[in-house]
């Protein structure tokens, strides 16, 4: 019987990982492995009823709560005059992450099991490979004449936020190797996700991802190194200099344009529609703290702007979301899927710097980083995405941490 416990909890892991490497490669893929993962781990979960415990905090009950949140909504508030939308973003990211809490539940509930592999050097093989793989698939994609690179997602925004975070795990897991020619591979890895960040034309990532990196490093070793600080900068600089022109040049342009339309009450823009979405949302929480429904927001929204035109733009997004994490949450779920939001944030994050988890802190700097400019918890590559790596760097042994 413990093998069979183990040999399913390593299946568990395994899958989990596979699904993390195929994110951007292959989404019938990335579905098909997350949903074995999680139901080999309720499958765990009662072989393993007799050792389950309950009594400490686990990072997979706020995910649960923020599902159960978004599931609880849908069914109080979704339904529309043609009764329940079962295709709904909120009521499919509300079951992924509930699914998803299970399987990070079982993954650090059980992972003195762990120890039946070399964890540091599969994790290593199978995000190295899906860091080679994205890469080239973008640069592909570059070559081949399409606007912005976007990999097997068709959202280029949220292709750059999970390639950001992929490539940081991937400099991390270079770095515990502890060998220089893994340091080297490590900047050169820095510079290419780098230059695939500037290939997506997401703003957002060209602006973060380095210094998500950055802090990430300094947080590791506890110290800057200076020169490899330099080279990796220098070599940046060489890499965004040759993309300029074609680029960054427009993206730095595009902004200053965008800003400036705003100011003169024009929105229809990214940037701008950004502004008045999350200026309207803020108010639909106002107007509603405890929650409303998506035809109640669509309402009082058309009525906002009808009496301050200069956020018409907010109309053609606000059946989709409003582009930032907790402003949507606010503006739907109210005060309690904020604070459940809040909750899923604070917790896992204090648990992580509690632990000095460096990857799974990080994780949760991506997702609330990110999340500042789009809703992640809502797309389902993402959801899937994020919620596995949150598992995966949950694990830990008695002796070390991954």
């Amino acid at each position: 019987m413990e093998k069979l416990k183990s040999r399913i909890y390593i299946s568990v892991f395994i899958f989990a990982a596979l699904s993390i490497a195929f994110a951007l490669l292959s989404n019938g893929r990335q579905k098909d492995f997350y949903y074995i993962a999680v139901y080999l781990s309720i499958i765990g979960i009662i072989i393993e009823r007799k050792n389950l415990n309950f009594s400490k905090f686990n990072i997979a009950y706020p995910i649960i709560l923020v599902g159960v949140v978004k599931l609880i909504w849908f069914l109080w508030l979704g339904k529309d005059a043609h009764g329940y939308n079962t295709y709904s973003d909120q009521f499919g990211a509300g079951k992924k992450l509930l699914l998803g809490g299970v399987l990070v539940f079982y993954i650090t509930q059980f992972s003195h099991y762990i120890r039946a592999i070399n964890y540091k050097n599969v994790m290593l093989a199978i995000i190295g490979i899906a860091f080679v793989s994205a890469s080239c698939y973008a640069f592909w994609q570059s070559w081949s004449g399409i606007g912005r690179a976007e990999m097997a997602i068709n959202r280029a925004t949220i292709s750059a936020y999970i390639y950001s975070t992929l490539s940081m795990i991937f400099v991390y897991l270079l770095y515990i190797q502890k060998r220089p020619s893994c340091y080297l591979i490590a900047v050169f890895s820095i510079i290419i996700s780098f230059v695939v960040i500037i290939l997506t034309g997401t703003r957002a990532a060209i602006i973060l991802h380095l210094l998500i990196i950055a802090m990430m490093t300094v947080y590791h070793f506890k110290k800057i190194h200076l020169k490899s600080t330099l080279i990796v900068l220098i070599i940046a600089l060489l890499a965004s200099f040759s993309l300029y022109k074609n680029y960054i040049h427009p993206k730095i342009q595009q902004t200053y344009d965008e800003v400036t339309l705003y100011q003169e009450g024009q929105d229809n823009t990214s940037l701008g529609a950004r502004f008045s979405m999350w200026t309207v949302g803020l108010k639909n929480f106002v107007n509603a703290p405890f929650g409303q429904s998506m035809q109640s927001r669509f309402n009082y929204s058309e009525q906002y702007v009808t009496k301050n035109p200069q956020y018409k733009s907010t109309m053609e997004f606000i059946n989709v979301h409003l582009h930032d994490e907790t402003i949507e949450t606010l503006s739907l779920q109210g005060i309690f899927g904020g604070l459940a939001l809040l909750w899923f944030y604070m917790s896992i994050s204090w648990v992580a710097m509690r632990d000095r988890n460096t990857p799974l802190l990080f994780t949760m700097n991506c997702l609330v980083a990110y999340g500042l400019s789009d809703v992640l918890l809502l797309s389902s590559e993402a959801v899937l995405f994020y919620i596995a790596l949150i598992g995966i760097c949950g694990v830990r042994l008695p002796e070390k941490r991954i």
